[in-house]
């Protein structure tokens, strides 16, 4: 069962941190609370990642606080006030043990000891997520984050743009509900439209003392869906909404690919008034 777990973190003293870069303080995060409640589960997760890759059954968003804090690329944090850590788990039983290590850790920041308040967790079903997403005409994206994507097309096809969550899907969901090709079928269907706009950017992510500089695409990506027979089309919408569970593109696990899904509305069909005369 995916589930959005969110901390609220208060530092003992002031703290200060790079706010591309911080999904990697999230990732560590993560697998500290971890090790601390369960060690063999910090460690299973570790080799998932690494066994699953695009599959890998977590990701993680970059650390956010008051935008009064945040200065170009450096958020300044005083005690007294908090950050908020989003870790996405894709596997239920990740999500307990998770949220008990955050409590009963003593999590440091850069250094900086921080306190964690509270714990936010938002589950959804994968089969919730079949059966009650929208049938819409289309949808739009936001690449919160850079989106890292391997295709050199722009607009970027919706098949390539969701490799992460198609993948990480089959990896993680039950058996009887993993999607062969006759489910993903419509995926190929879906046609890029206006609005569509990227720009790229490059994040600079710390691995210990050593820098390494990664490039990827924010803007807005929009699709139609009205190519696709209604059951291609509640599969494709499930894959988006399981999107902002596992983001898109690669790196997913350290801040990227972060996104936003909005589907389009379908519009009221307009009634003539019919005025009868006696």
């Amino acid at each position: 069962m995916p589930a959005i777990v969110t901390a609220y973190l208060y530092p003992s003293t002031t703290l200060i941190y790079e706010v591309p870069s911080s999904g990697r303080i999230a990732q560590f995060t993560l697998f500290s609370a971890l090790k601390v409640a369960d060690p063999s589960l910090a460690s299973e997760l570790h080799s998932l990642s690494r066994i699953l890759k695009l599959g890998t059954p977590y990701s993680v968003s970059r650390m956010t606080t008051a935008a009064k804090y945040v200065r170009g690329v450096t958020a300044t944090v005083p005690p007294g006030d908090h950050v908020r850590l989003t870790v996405k788990l894709l596997r239920d039983e990740f999500v307990d043990p998770y949220v008990r290590g955050l409590f009963n850790s003593h999590l440091k920041i850069n250094g900086v000891p921080v306190e964690v308040a509270e714990v936010k967790v938002g589950r959804v079903s994968y089969g919730d997520l079949l059966t009650k997403s929208p049938v819409a005409p289309g949808v739009r994206l936001r690449l919160m984050t850079q989106t890292i994507l391997d295709g050199e097309a722009f607009p970027p096809p919706l098949w390539e743009v969701l490799q992460r969550p198609i993948a990480a899907w089959n990896a993680n969901a039950p058996d009887h509900l993993r999607l062969g090709e006759p489910q993903l079928g419509g995926v190929r269907l879906a046609q890029p439209t206006s609005p569509s706009w990227l720009e790229s950017g490059a994040v600079r992510i710390w691995y210990g003392t050593e820098p390494v500089v990664r490039v990827g695409y924010t803007g807005v990506l929009s699709y139609s869906l009205r190519p696709l027979t209604a059951f291609h089309g509640r599969v494709v919408s499930a894959l988006l909404r399981f999107a902002e569970f596992s983001g898109v593109g690669r790196r997913t696990t350290v801040g990227f690919g972060v996104v936003k899904v909005s589907f389009w509305r379908k519009k009221a069909k307009r009634v003539r008034s019919i005025r009868k005369y006696t």
